[in-house]
């Protein structure tokens, strides 16, 4: 959820040189300081309009960054903090299962947040959760170009482990696939299946894995002589459908789709069945990330597989060992898994593989 406040320039002026207070919040927010506690302390006794325009005024003034020395004093909690994007994304919700499982294992709590692909609110939250004194928080991370509040977080001694996506400017361990890898296996296979009007779609091109996934596509089009089509802004069920009825009838249209990701391909496969065009034989599909129906299909779908299960196992297992080794130095670790090709039939190949 985005939290949205207008504030006047001369009220923002007035905390441009010193470090915001709570005191400062509760002005910004225009509440007593009590009730910015009970926000910072999740207290339920707060009207969500209220406490929508205090942790607006948290993120806008910087409150908890610089407090955040303050924050993560003292005994930590055996809990750990989880931030996704989207929990209602199979992937997402897959790895979130695995971190609460293996945190229960090791005597850990775990604290769940979704950012809904918002800075805002992802700064939000891990802010939120440096004030319940966690042990340290996993990250995926909705930035393409970092931000300075998490990294003050972690200088303050939070330990932080991005996962999926790296958080640019922030040296911290992270857990990431061969997305580029991976996107190259899914378009070459296509190509050797004859096509060559091969589309590449799908929604929020500022993030690290469509950046990826997008450079391995145009290589592949690119050594093949093939002109590419990359079509990133597809973020509603709607907009995709207008896109396939244009693409995929006619002339000189689409005969294959590469889908960036699993929600992009299960609006394709609606999309499609809307429109009466049959998979292959209209349009030859492979998808990125499988998901538990892919093989179920009436056209099981071919797709570029990662381990949600895997990223997520390993993310908690560096950030258990930085929890293990607090105030130790120790070198950035980057750990890149590999990608599986599953074949199945949506790309035109006549059996299953996967």
């Amino acid at each position: 959820m985005a939290y949205v406040m207008v504030v006047d320039d001369f009220s923002m002026k007035k905390y441009d040189h010193r470090n915001p207070t709570i005191l400062d919040v509760a002005r910004v927010a225009r509440v007593g300081r009590m009730t910015v506690s009970r926000v910072i302390n999740e207290s339920p006794a707060v009207r969500p309009s209220t406490r929508r325009r205090v942790l607006s005024a948290i993120a806008q003034l910087g409150y908890q960054q610089n407090e955040a020395a303050r924050m993560l004093q003292g005994k930590r909690a055996k809990m750990i903090g989880l931030i996704v994007p989207d929990l209602s994304d199979a992937f997402f919700a897959s790895c979130a299962h695995t971190v609460q499982h293996i945190a229960h294992d090791h005597g850990y709590m775990t604290l769940v947040a979704a950012s809904e692909r918002d800075i805002e609110a992802e700064v939000a939250h891990a802010q939120l959760m440096a004030t319940r004194k966690l042990s340290g928080i996993l990250v995926v991370t909705s930035t393409q170009g970092g931000d300075e509040r998490l990294s003050r977080l972690q200088k303050a001694g939070l330990p932080i482990v991005a996962f999926d996506r790296p958080i640019e400017g922030i040296q911290t361990d992270c857990v990431v696939v061969e997305n580029r890898q991976g996107a190259e296996m899914a378009s070459q296979h296509l190509i050797e299946h004859g096509h060559r009007n091969i589309a590449c779609i799908g929604y929020d091109e500022t993030i690290y894995t469509t950046i990826e996934r997008v450079g391995g596509y145009l290589n592949v089009m690119r050594g093949a002589n093939c002109k590419p089509n990359v079509v990133v802004d597809l973020n509603t069920f709607e907009k995709l459908r207008t896109w396939v009825a244009k693409a995929c009838k006619g002339s000189g249209r689409t005969t294959a789709i590469f889908s960036l990701n699993a929600v992009t391909s299960i609006w394709i496969l609606r999309a499609l069945a809307e429109l009466d065009l049959t998979v292959p034989d209209d349009v030859a599909l492979v998808g990125f990330d499988d998901f538990e129906l892919a093989p179920l299909l009436s056209t099981p779908l071919t797709t570029v597989a990662q381990s949600p299960v895997a990223i997520a196992s390993r993310a908690m297992t560096l950030l258990l060992d930085r929890i293990n080794r607090a105030g130790t130095q120790t070198d950035v670790a980057k750990i890149v898994l590999p990608m599986t090709l599953l074949v199945r039939k949506s790309c035109g190949c006549g059996r299953s593989q996967g």
